[in-house]
C-alpha cells in the first residue's frame, strides 16, 4: 500500500490542458474524484448557471514549528496564541496567497472569504468556471444520492502556490448528524431498581460529579450547524425555564458568503447541542452558534475556519457530525474490503471523504489558540456509515456496518472525539450502571498516526495500515451519556414541547463535555488570559497518571451492561483504563478541576 501511495501522490503532468491558466505546470491531485461515480449515471455537463463553492487550502509554511510551539504548550512552556499572532507567525506569504486568489478569479470565480492566516480561500462560480480554473469536466449525475455535481477527472492546480487540498468539486458529499432513529418520549420511572427513562442536567450534575462552585461563568461555547436557528433559540428558551436555567445570550455567526439558512433539517440535533452545552455549564456565559449553509463538505470547512479565525470565539465548540475519515488510497488502487467494499457503497457515501487535509489544518490552528473542538464519534458501531439506506439512514443506533474506519472529524489529530454510555441512575444522585454504548463510534484510525499526546497511552497499540510500524490515533478520547435508542436519553424540549429522554447517540455526548469542559475551565486561574489550552494535552496527561486518573475517571468496566455480557461496540471491548470503546471514560468533573484547573476541595 506505501508504494502505490508513493506512486500516487508523485504524479507530476506537465503541458495539461489549459496550462495558459497555470504559472508552472499542474499537478494532479489525487483523491478527488468520487470512487462511486461509476454507479451513478452521467447526465452530461453541468448548467451554465449552476453554482459551486470551493475552498482551496494553501501549505502554511512551518508546520514543524506549529508543531513545536504545540509541543511547549503541552508541556506547560507556552501560552495559547492570538489569533494575529498565529497568523504572523505561521500565516501564508501574503504574495503566495495574492497569487492564489488571482487563480482562483482568471476564469470567474469570485473570492469570497480568505482566512487570517491566508490558507484558507473560498470561492464561489458557476460549473463552467470550476470546470476551466481545475481543468477537469464538471457533470451532473442522478442515481442512489438523488442529482449531483462531480468533477469526472482530477483537477490540475497550479505547482507554485502549494495547495494541498481542494474541497467542493462535488456537491453530494456532506457531513451527517449521528442522531438515533427518531423515537417518542421516554417514561421515567424509579423503581426498585435503576431509573429508566430520560435524565436531567441536574442528575449529570450528581453522576458526573460537577461541583456547585462552579458552574461555567465567564465562558461561551461553540454550536457548529446549519440552517435555521430561530426555533433552535426558542426551543433553548424553553428548556431553560423548564429547568429553572438563566438565559444566557445566543449569538448567531455565519461564514462569509452564505445567504441561505432555510434548512430546519437539523433542528432536534442543534436542540440536544445547544441544551446539552448549557445544561451542563448552567452559568454560562454565552452560547455561540455557528452555523452555516448545509453540511457540505466546502460549507463545514468555512464554519470550522470561521471559529478558528475569530479572536473572541469560545474556547470549546461542539460539532456533531461526521463522515468516514479520509482514505488515501482510492477504489481500484487496491483490492480488499476497506477501499472496496461489497455490496459497493453509493456515491456520497464512498470511502474517503476530500476534507481531512483541510480540517487538520484549521483544527490545529484552533489548538494553538488554545480552543478545543469535541465531535461525536458516530453512532454505527465499530463502522463510520458507509452505506444510508431508505427509513433508516445510516442505521444509527441500530446497526453496525462491518467497515473499520473511524468517523471524522472526531478522529482528527486536534479534535477531541467523544464516545456514548449508556447511563441508569439510582434516584439518588448516583449511578446505577453504565457501560459503553453498542452502537458507540470508536475504533482506530487505519492512516493517522497517533499525535504525541496519546503516544504511549496503554491499550493504544493497533498500527497504522500504511505506516505498520507507527500505532495509529484511536478514539474515542472520553466519553459521556448517549443513551441508546430503548430506555435512556437525556431531556430536551422540541418545538417547545418537553420530550422525556429525547436526546440521545454520541451527538449527545459531544455537547455535554463541551458544557462540562467549559465548567473545567470557568474554575482555572488562568480563565481570563487563555483557559487550560487544548483539553487532550490535559486530558491524556492526567489519564496516564494512575493517581489521577482515578481521581479524574470513572472507567467504564469491561462487563457492566447489567447482564455479565461484555460492553463492546462491535470490534472494540470495553477495557480497563483506556480503550478504543470509551477512552478513557466518563469525567469526575470535580477531579478535573483539581487536576487541570488547580481548584481542589479543602483537604483533596
Amino acid at each position: 500500500m506505501a508504494a502505490a501511495l508513493a506512486v500516487v501522490a508523485s504524479l507530476l503532468v506537465p503541458g495539461v490542458a489549459g496550462a495558459d491558466l497555470l504559472p508552472t505546470p499542474g499537478l494532479i491531485s489525487t483523491g478527488n474524484v468520487l470512487p462511486g461515480l461509476v454507479k451513478a449515471a452521467d447526465q452530461g455537463p453541468a448548467p451554465a448557471t449552476a453554482p459551486m463553492h470551493v475552498v482551496v487550502t494553501l501549505a502554511r509554511p512551518d508546520v514543524a514549528g506549529e508543531e513545536a510551539v504545540l509541543a511547549a504548550q503541552r508541556d506547560g512552556r507556552a501560552a495559547p496564541m492570538s489569533v494575529g499572532a498565529f497568523a504572523e507567525r505561521f500565516g501564508v506569504p501574503a504574495a503566495t496567497a495574492d497569487a492564489a486568489k488571482a487563480w482562483l478569479s482568471s476564469t470567474g470565480m469570485h473570492v469570497v472569504s480568505v482566512s487570517v492566516a491566508r490558507d484558507q480561500i473560498a470561492a464561489d462560480g458557476p460549473a463552467p468556471a470550476v470546470s476551466a480554473l481545475f481543468a477537469t469536466p464538471i457533470d451532473v449525475f442522478t442515481g442512489q444520492d438523488g442529482r449531483f455535481l462531480a468533477n469526472t477527472a482530477a483537477p490540475r492546480l497550479p505547482g507554485n502556490l502549494g495547495i494541498t487540498n481542494v474541497v467542493g468539486l462535488n456537491t453530494v458529499q456532506q457531513m451527517h448528524t449521528p442522531h438515533p432513529l427518531p423515537r417518542g418520549p421516554l417514561q421515567t420511572t424509579c423503581g426498585p431498581g435503576p431509573c429508566i427513562g430520560g435524565t436531567t442536567p441536574a442528575d449529570l450534575w450528581s453522576v458526573y460529579e460537577q461541583p456547585a462552585s462552579h458552574t461555567g461563568a465567564g465562558q461561551r461555547v461553540a454550536i457548529f450547524g446549519n440552517g435555521t436557528t430561530d426555533g433552535v433559540v426558542g426551543d433553548l428558551r424553553a428548556f431553560e425555564k423548564h429547568f429553572g436555567l438563566p438565559n444566557p445570550p445566543v449569538t448567531v455567526k455565519h461564514p462569509a458568503g452564505d445567504t441561505d439558512f432555510s434548512d430546519d433539517s437539523g433542528h432536534v440535533e442543534w436542540n440536544i447541542d445547544t441544551q446539552a452545552a448549557h445544561g451542563m455549564a448552567p452559568a454560562l456565559g454565552g452560547l455561540d452558534l455557528y452555523f452555516g449553509t448545509d453540511l457540505s463538505d466546502a460549507d463545514v470547512a468555512k464554519v470550522f475556519s470561521r471559529y478558528t479565525d475569530d479572536q473572541d470565539s469560545p474556547r470549546q465548540a461542539s460539532a456533531s457530525y461526521g463522515e468516514c475519515e479520509s482514505v488515501p488510497v482510492v477504489s481500484g488502487l487496491l483490492d480488499n474490503p476497506i477501499t472496496n467494499p461489497t455490496p459497493p457503497p453509493p456515491v456520497a457515501q464512498g470511502l474517503g471523504n476530500n476534507l481531512d487535509a483541510t480540517l487538520t489544518a484549521i483544527t490545529r490552528q484552533a489548538a494553538l489558540e488554545g480552543k478545543t473542538i469535541f465531535s461525536s464519534t458516530g453512532d454505527t458501531g465499530s463502522s463510520c456509515p458507509v452505506v444510508s439506506l431508505p427509513v433508516v439512514g445510516a442505521g444509527n443506533g441500530v446497526l453496525d456496518q462491518g467497515v473499520p474506519i473511524t468517523n471524522s472529524p472526531a478522529s482528527l489529530p486536534y479534535v477531541v472525539g467523544v464516545g456514548g454510555t449508556v447511563l441508569y441512575t439510582d434516584g439518588r444522585g448516583g449511578r446505577a450502571r453504565e457501560y459503553g454504548w453498542a452502537f458507540g463510534g470508536g475504533g482506530t484510525s487505519l492512516f493517522t498516526p497517533a499525535p504525541a499526546y496519546q503516544q504511549g497511552t496503554p491499550g493504544l497499540t493497533l498500527p497504522c495500515v500504511t505506516a505498520p510500524t507507527s500505532i495509529c490515533r484511536g478514539v474515542p478520547d472520553v466519553s459521556a451519556q448517549s443513551g441508546d435508542v430503548l430506555g435512556n436519553g437525556y431531556d430536551i424540549v422540541t418545538n417547545g414541547a418537553f420530550t422525556d429522554g429525547g436526546g440521545g447517540g454520541t451527538s449527545l455526548s459531544s455537547p455535554l463535555w463541551a458544557g462540562m469542559w467549559a465548567r473545567i475551565q470557568s474554575a482555572s486561574a488562568t480563565a481570563p488570559t487563555g483557559g487550560l489550552g487544548f483539553a487532550d494535552f490535559g486530558l491524556y496527561r492526567v489519564g496516564k497518571d494512575p493517581a489521577t486518573y482515578a481521581r479524574d475517571f470513572h472507567d467504564i468496566t469491561p462487563t457492566d451492561v447489567g447482564t455479565g455480557l461484555p460492553s463492546t461496540n462491535g470490534a472494540y471491548p470495553s477495557l480497563p483504563g483506556w480503550d478504543y470503546q470509551t477512552g478513557w471514560g466518563v469525567p469526575r468533573v470535580g477531579g478535573l478541576m483539581c487536576d487541570l484547573a488547580g481548584r481542589c476541595p479543602p483537604g483533596s
